[in-house]
């Protein structure tokens, strides 16, 4: 009896989705407050500064940050994107369209992260044939900008929206000190 109870303790900690959060400075270039139930992971993307995920609930997020000059000089280089933010969303969103097999994206939302430009959107689709939730935002920060990318398996969509929409208006480029004005739902 006391081994069923332990095993049932455990299975409900293990399903619970904790509020605990714990703040992770990137290379004093920024800062997010990340769920204490994620840890630190390697090779969910070449170019992130950080990548975190709980493999066993399939919950993942990947921030890569890039130097605003860079993006202007390539976008230069085609008549196809302006080189400012609108480019760069622009670009960003549509390697998702093509990536995601049956994408399905929310409107776009303009919305300040922390006194910082933002577009935000949800996606639906299939990452190799597995149906995947994407609660994404790009930013634009003083010098860089900034691709937010949280995802998990589509069943978990309800789940992890709200914990998704925190870490994403967690964000702060360091030294901003600005509130965050994006609404979580």
């Amino acid at each position: 009896m006391k081994k069923i109870m332990a095993l049932s303790l455990f299975v409900l900690m293990l399903s619970c989705t904790s509020d605990k959060t714990e703040t992770v400075t990137v290379k004093n270039k920024y800062s997010v407050e990340l769920p204490s139930f994620l840890s630190e992971a390697k090779g969910l993307h070449d170019m992130a500064s950080l990548q975190y995920q709980n493999a066993f609930k399939e919950f993942y997020i990947v921030i890569i940050d890039e130097p605003k000059e860079e993006f202007a000089n390539a976008a230069k280089a085609t008549t196809e994107f302006t080189p400012d933010f609108n480019g760069y969303y622009q670009i960003l969103r549509g390697s998702l369209e093509a990536s995601i097999k049956n994408g399905v994206f929310t409107d776009t939302k303009d919305t300040q992260i922390n006194g910082l430009k933002a577009k935000t959107f949800t996606l639906t689709g299939k990452a190799d044939e597995i149906p995947v939730f994407y609660d994404i935002a790009y930013v634009e920060g003083n010098d860089r900008f900034y691709q937010i990318v949280t995802w998990t398996i589509e069943s978990s969509k309800e789940k992890f929206k709200e914990p998704m929409d925190k870490i994403i208006a967690s964000f702060k480029e360091i030294g901003s000190g600005k509130s965050s004005d994006r609404s979580l739902k």
